[in-house]
């Protein structure tokens, strides 16, 4: 008898210790990725997305988190990819973007990054965002009670980027990366900033920091992660790419995010993408040659991403070969999560109500145009000076939305009246010679472009006053000694400190004025013109609206000009149609390029994205002798976005066969360019094939073609 219950002790013995030795079952881990909210909470917002199945409508903060709730596992982390908070719709940036920050918060956000638009105000901006602190004036500016009646108190979360650094210690200015526990084991997340942030008009010389490139950034944060004993590791980073597929889809992927998920660490297991705006669910190679995902969950609350993981239970790894990613898109076909609606509306209705509230009375019109002085204009002016406190102001005034966007009615102005005035373009000072002045001065007026000419006007603080005489060319209307600073000429060997908008020292000569990028000793305001604006207003409760009388035109007929290219015969834009291979929207179709409308185009599509090549065909009706293409790219942009850089100009006279005719380059100048044909080319139809253009898009503001002399 205790031989045998000897022996049955040891089974059981050894069946215990089966169960003891038993391997583990792998950590589940879920990942959501969401980038570029941008403030778009309202579900009222009319977003959309082509899917499967044609149109789907999504978008809205409250399906958002329907759709978070209805797809959470255990082990489950929100993590941003950056320009969340910074946007653009008024109910949100009325209040200094803490409707988005409430939002977010109630999302349960976990991890967000630095993207280029969290600098849109500066460092302090940010940190502000962060701990609640005030700016301004509170209750006007910044400090606002939220939907249940607390004092605003900054975000749940924290931002990060490994690749901003302070250029003295070469030390992040933010933590490179957040560590969180997935069950028994840990997972690093690492943050990268967009490494052109400096080069952005809102969050222009990144406050001085350095921007350095990702793969190096994210190749240290995660060596760091590896000797701190974390295994599992994700890149959100705020860069792109395209594809040319639906939002789940991977289809020919191009972009920065694409190059660096090929060279970053293989100790990197999933890199998810910010800042495009773009949807993409991929899967690319590491340096190893096995396979990581790489996703972009588009914009403005589109899309929600979600990776699914699985961590070694021993040594923390994800075993990639169980790795799974997909793309939701945020469709309306859910019950949309009550305390989000709760919220939103709140923020909706305090901004219904503030528009309403007196800011000022004027004593009259405050007139604005884009081309020629205005009170409006000089308004601007004198406060840009004011703030930057610059020698004298110079301000475009036909940039639309960023910097001066509208007039004002004479009587009481109310918040929501003078909301648009002034746009939200930093206010920024440089340091130019008189004689670029004077350029600058001249651009103004524009050479006709075949089909596309602009006259510009520049709005001058008080202070500045001048004298054109339109009987000259273009190009020499201005005579420096009727250039008058405080009363006194300008001096073309004198250095000045000009203020102006921060567009311009970036992107002037995209907006045809050149002179403004050449400067030195930027400076940049810690306001935007908008929140200057409505503080003066706020202030000035009885406002006089400023005179006239800052710039002199001497009337006259300018000399007849052929234009950059000399002498051209055209053809009339009424005797041709056009078609084209995409379009972005029914805004941008061909026949936007021939209508003689320098702010029509057309464009490429972008959602999906269509890669080039693409092309624009004139039918010219008839067989005819040609000279030349006119291309005269978008006017628009801050951007490049759809400028044809590589170009070519095929030919056929029965609209099926095509042959090249020329091929070329042109800049990225919103000038006109010409593509010169050879002698002897008759055709019917011509073709502008746009091989590589900006972000790769093809664009066109006009199309023109010179018939051959004496056709």
């Amino acid at each position: 008898m205790p031989g045998r219950l000897s022996a049955v002790l040891a089974v059981l013995g050894l069946a215990v210790g089966a169960l003891h030795t038993e391997t583990p079952p792998p950590i589940p881990v879920q990942i959501f990725s969401l980038t570029d909210l941008h403030g778009y909470l309202s579900e009222t917002e009319n977003l959309t997305i082509a899917g499967p199945s044609g149109t789907q409508q999504v978008g809205g903060a409250a399906y958002l988190k329907a759709h978070l709730d209805r797809l959470r596992k255990p082990n489950s982390f929100l993590i941003g990819s950056g320009d969340q908070f910074s946007g653009w719709p008024d109910y949100t940036q009325a209040f200094a973007n803490e409707p988005t920050i409430e939002v977010l918060n109630a999302f349960g956000m976990d991890f967000d990054v630095a993207g280029n638009h969290e600098f849109d105000r500066e460092f302090p901006f940010l940190r502000r965002m962060q701990t609640g602190a005030c700016y301004g004036k509170p209750g006007f500016d910044s400090c606002f009670k939220d939907s249940t009646g607390r004092n605003f108190h900054g975000t749940d979360y924290a931002y990060h980027a490994a690749n901003i650094v302070d250029p003295r210690t070469k030390r992040p200015v933010l933590p490179p990366y957040w560590i969180a526990k997935a069950g028994s084991k840990r997972i690093g997340f690492i943050g990268l900033g967009f490494p052109g942030t400096p080069t952005e008009t809102l969050s222009i010389d990144g406050s001085g920091f350095e921007f350095q490139g990702v793969v190096d950034a994210a190749n240290r944060a995660a060596a760091e992660l590896k000797a701190q004993g974390v295994n599992a590791i994700v890149v959100s980073m705020h860069e792109g790419g395209q594809q040319g597929g639906l939002y789940d889809e991977c289809k020919n992927p191009t972009g920065p995010i694409f190059d660096a998920a090929r060279a970053m660490s293989p100790d990197i297991d999933v890199i998810l993408g910010g800042h495009w705006h773009t949807a993409f669910n991929c899967m690319i190679p590491d340096p190893n040659g096995v396979p990581r995902p790489v996703l972009e969950a588009s914009n403005h609350g589109r899309v929600l991403g979600e990776i699914n993981l699985e961590l070694d239970p021993a040594t923390g790894d994800v075993i990639r070969s169980a790795t799974t990613a997909t793309n939701h898109a945020v469709t309306k076909d859910v019950t949309p999560d009550p305390k989000i609606q709760k919220i939103v509306k709140y923020w909706m209705d305090k901004w219904t109500a503030r528009q309403e509230r007196p800011l000022a009375k004027l004593d009259r019109d405050l007139d604005f145009a884009t081309t020629a002085e205005s009170r409006t204009g000089n308004l601007v002016a004198d406060l840009y000076k004011a703030e930057a406190d610059g020698d004298f102001a110079l301000v475009p005034a036909d940039l639309g939305v960023d910097v001066i966007a509208a007039g004002l009615n004479a009587g009481t102005v109310t918040y929501g009246e003078a909301w648009p005035v002034a746009g939200i373009s930093p206010i920024t000072t440089l340091s130019m010679k008189g004689s670029t002045v004077e350029a600058v001065l001249e651009q103004q007026w524009i050479p006709p472009a075949y089909g596309c000419s602009r006259l510009s006007a520049l709005a001058t603080s008080a202070n500045f006053r001048y004298t054109y005489d339109l009987g000259r060319p273009v190009g020499d209307r201005i005579d420096p000694a009727k250039v008058l600073i405080n009363g006194k000429p300008l001096k073309l060997d004198k250095t000045y400190r000009v203020t102006t908008s921060a567009a311009m020292p970036l992107h002037g000569a995209q907006y045809g004025y050149p002179g403004f990028q050449q400067y030195s000793k930027l400076t940049r305001a810690p306001k935007m013109g908008q929140e200057v604006f409505l503080n003066y207003l706020r202030t000035h409760p009885l406002l006089k609206a400023p005179s006239l009388g800052r710039v002199t035109a001497i009337p006259g007929t300018p000399p007849p000009v052929d234009g950059p290219f000399g002498p051209l015969n055209l053809l009339p834009q009424r005797e041709m149609t056009a078609t084209a291979t995409s379009q972005g929207s029914p805004a941008y179709t061909a026949a936007g390029a021939i209508d003689g409308n320098c702010t029509t185009m057309w464009h490429s599509n972008w959602s999906p994205h269509a890669p080039l090549p693409q092309y624009i065909t004139l039918d010219l009706k008839t067989p005819r002798a040609i000279e030349a293409l006119v291309y005269t790219p978008r006017q628009d942009a801050d951007v490049p976005n759809g400028r044809i850089s590589s170009y070519d100009v095929q030919t056929s006279v029965d609209g099926i066969t095509f042959t090249s005719a020329t091929q070329g380059t042109w800049d990225g100048s919103v000038d006109a360019k010409i593509a010169r044909l050879p002698a002897g080319t008759t055709a019917r139809y011509v073709r502008l094939v746009g091989l590589a253009g900006g972000a790769d898009y093809a664009a066109a503001t006009e199309l023109n073609i010179a018939l051959a002399p004496g056709s």
